[in-house]
């Protein structure tokens, strides 16, 4: 980017990183009002290989960045798995996607990792600093000061380190970076091939001789990707060759190979996510913070997970709410998904020597991590209340329910039938969502609407008109007559879940900056539970 000044660049964030987990930070950081300068060693954008499926929960996150639009006329959906041996079917299995409940696409995109970096690339309205490699790295009390080798200086309020597994910014500041290694290599192939046996979109794993070596996986534009663990040397042709005995006595010829490469499996999560001991200004995401076996397709969906639950809380703090205490709260509630996550994959790699039935009981019992959707934050973590109502639990994502639209007067409502959307359609990022069920009116919706400049005061009711002047007012059939309320953050998890009397919507629902709107707004149904000792400056 010989364009560049040499001088320094002040930024509010700096990213260590181009890959999916930095390219989403920068984007929804830009969509929040932030400053952003990109790093990544990189010659460019990646131009094959890497992660290749989007599970159901990455999808949702995607959706609401509207990033999910730019991809989804591309990928390959896939929902079902299937066991062979020798050329027979023995078992398929679906029931961990087709049981999700309040999930509008229970399956994964299968979708190539370049793709996906195109797509956060052509929403970001800021470069990348390609071929420029992080070789200092600062922290003050007021911020963090970065150099590269190619002469230039960022300095910045906050940094993200997503510079993959070997971080350089993790290895500098001392983090460390613990775990396994199972002496295992698995090669993978992305290929186009010509073959007899039956094809079909499915995730097939190939037994033989009573273990489950060979995993092929359904891609878009008609690729095929294999995933090999191989004994003695690891290559090309050896990988190739243990396909075709996993197929056999099917044919397979291998037609054009776009991608091999190999991965070692390690298994590691760094002490912390923050430095100073929690209490710093940079933050570790993605590789570089945790990494696993590629068995789940855990590797770019976690990266995502992160970046979405990590950026809204450094606009906060950016802005001056919250303090350290509001970023220590992603490193307990990412770091525990992190653990579980490799914890996962690592009995699944390991089941791999094993039958393909045992393999597909893994999957099963361990479903909630590969779909994404059972992972969730316990009421242990600062900013989780243990609360329930219906399908909104406290801590678990927001079930993606339908509402109606209703019209804007009564006279619209007399030739315009409601149209119905989804939640996660109607979703932004970046602000509390305040959803109050019911049909009672709150009783000063004055108040409700001036503090919609701080959070959404969503009305969702049974009635077939508007109750309000709310901007944000829907029908929906699940809603009953007076019910409750539910505060949606921005990772779209429930963190508070209340049914009680009529009480004031006070500072200790939402975040502290919220204070001067909400001593004197009263919503029905909200309870008032404390979270103020989190969100203090």
């Amino acid at each position: 980017m010989e364009n560049m000044s040499q001088s320094a660049f002040n930024v509010d964030l700096v990213i260590v990183g181009g890959g999916p987990t930095g390219l989403l930070s920068a984007v929804l950081a830009r969509s929040l009002g932030l400053s952003v300068y990109i790093i990544d060693a990189k010659h460019g954008p990646l131009d094959l290989g890497r992660a290749d499926a989007l599970n159901a929960r990455t999808q949702q996150y995607l959706e609401v960045s509207k990033t999910l639009s730019l991809l989804e006329p591309f990928g390959l959906k896939c929902n079902t798995s299937s066991t062979y041996e020798a050329g027979e079917f023995t078992s398929q299995q679906n029931k961990w996607w087709t049981s999700l409940k309040h999930t509008h696409r229970p399956n994964f995109l299968m979708i190539g990792q370049s793709r996906v970096e195109e797509a956060l690339l052509h929403q970001l309205d800021i470069p990348v600093d390609y071929n420029s490699r992080v070789n200092g790295i600062q922290e003050t009390s007021a911020g963090v000061v970065v150099t590269t080798d190619q002469g230039r200086t960022v300095v910045a309020k906050y940094a993200i380190a997503a510079d993959g597994a070997r971080s350089f910014v993790r290895t500098s500041l001392g983090i460390p970076f613990t775990g396994t290694k199972p002496e295992m290599v698995w090669a993978v192939l992305d290929t186009w091939i010509e073959t007899d046996f039956p094809v079909c979109p499915e995730i097939i794993t190939f037994q033989k001789d009573g273990q489950s070596r060979v995993a092929w996986i359904p891609r878009e534009r008609g690729m095929n990707r294999f995933y090999i663990l191989l004994d003695g040397e690891i290559n090309q042709e050896n990988a190739e060759a243990s396909i075709r005995e996993h197929m056999a006595p099917h044919k397979v010829e291998f037609t054009k190979t776009e991608w091999f490469s190999t991965f070692e499996i390690k298994e590691r999560v760094a002490s912390t996510f923050i430095s100073k001991d929690g209490n710093g200004r940079i933050l570790l995401a993605g590789d570089a913070a945790h990494v696993h076996a590629v068995n789940g397709g855990q590797g770019l969906n976690t990266g995502i997970a992160d970046a979405f639950n990590l950026i809204w809380r450094i606009a906060f703090v950016t802005q001056g709410h919250g303090g350290s205490a509001l970023l220590k709260s992603y490193d307990e509630e990412r770091r525990t998904t992190a653990s579980g996550v490799i914890d996962v994959a690592a009995k699944l790699v390991r089941t791999t020597v094993k039958t393909a039935l045992e393999y597909v009981e893994i999957i099963e019992k361990n479903a909630g991590y590969i779909t994404g959707m059972g992972v969730s934050y316990s009421p242990t973590t600062p900013l989780v209340v243990d609360s329930s109502h219906g399908d909104f639990v406290a801590g678990d994502r927001c079930p993606d329910l339908w509402v109606a639209k209703l019209p804007a007067t009564p006279s619209h409502a007399q030739v315009e039938e409601p149209s119905q959307v989804r939640l996660y359609e109607l979703f932004g990022y970046g602000k509390f969502k305040v959803l109050v069920l019911g049909n009672e009116k709150p009783a000063t919706f004055q108040q409700a609407v001036e503090v919609q400049q701080k959070v959404e005061v969503w009305h969702i009711h049974d009635q077939e008109h508007r109750r309000t002047t709310l901007p944000y007012e829907f029908r929906a059939d699940w809603v009953k007559s007076d019910e409750g309320a539910v505060v949606v953050r921005e990772v779209f998890e429930a963190p508070f879940v209340t049914l009680t009397a009529r009480k004031p919507l006070a500072h200790d629902l939402l975040p502290d900056h919220l204070d001067s709107v909400s001593q004197a707004v009263w919503l029905d149904q909200v309870q008032c539970i404390g979270e103020a000792e989190v969100l203090q400056h």
